[in-house]
């Protein structure tokens, strides 16, 4: 049996370049998170010309067994590792709740992601990034928007939408989104999608292009899906 619609809803696979199993779609977060009791494992690899590979392993759980209540509130976290011959690591922690008072309107998401449990972690993988998103489903499509943290004045403002459509009978999620970069002097600006593969995988692939002259970044990913 194929992946349904709602469930790809729900997972929403897509994450940030630089923070990996946070629930959201190519390079920014969003109020999505995993099913309730449902495990991801991911692995994806960025390229561009010039560039070596950006190689990066996680996972990430949901919690969410208020499903039908009409206030609703879950939580995800999860663990993401960069990997290469002799440079591997350190494993960052993600964190986020989610909380929509109304069906009908936004969900407001805080969270943090790069998270690392030392000083000498995050001086290796980098100083945590802290965000809030609101996400609007106006049922032909999503709006996403919010606003991200980051020490040394890194902070950025993050941009998305996304539409699902069913294509020779599998349901296809596109989806673009923008986030500041270089210190608010730029942005990048990226374009994807997601597809349930059988009932354990979902299979992304999208494009980054940076407006401050660096080359496009292209990225596959590919994550197995575990009901607890």
């Amino acid at each position: 049996m194929q992946i349904s619609c709602r469930l790809l809803a729900v997972l929403s696979l897509g994450a940030m370049h630089l923070h990996a199993s946070s629930s959201g779609l190519n390079n920014i977060p969003t109020a999505d998170t995993a099913g309730n009791l449902l495990l991801v494992f991911q692995g994806y690899s960025t390229l561009a010309v010039g560039q070596k590979p950006n190689d990066v392993v996680a996972f990430k759980f949901g919690i969410d067994p208020w499903a039908t209540s009409k206030w609703r509130n879950r939580f995800e976290f999860g663990v993401d590792s960069h990997y290469a011959q002799g440079d591997a690591g350190p494993g960052m922690f993600q964190f986020k709740y989610t909380t929509q008072p109304d069906a009908r309107g936004p969900a407001i998401c805080i969270g943090i992601a790069n998270l690392g449990a030392t000083a000498a972690e995050r001086a290796r993988g980098g100083e945590p990034y802290s965000y809030v998103v609101l996400t609007q489903d106006f049922h032909s499509f999503r709006l996403h928007g919010g606003y991200a943290a980051q020490a040394k004045n890194n902070n950025s403002a993050l941009l998305g939408i996304d539409k699902s459509v069913k294509i020779a009978g599998h349901v296809v999620m596109f989806r673009s989104d923008a986030i500041q970069i270089s210190h608010k002097k730029d942005w990048a600006a990226s374009f994807g999608g997601i597809t349930p593969v059988g009932k354990r995988f979902a299979f992304e692939a999208w494009v980054t292009q940076p407006t401050d002259g660096h080359n496009a970044g292209f990225t596959l990913k590919l994550n197995y899906i575990l009901h607890l």
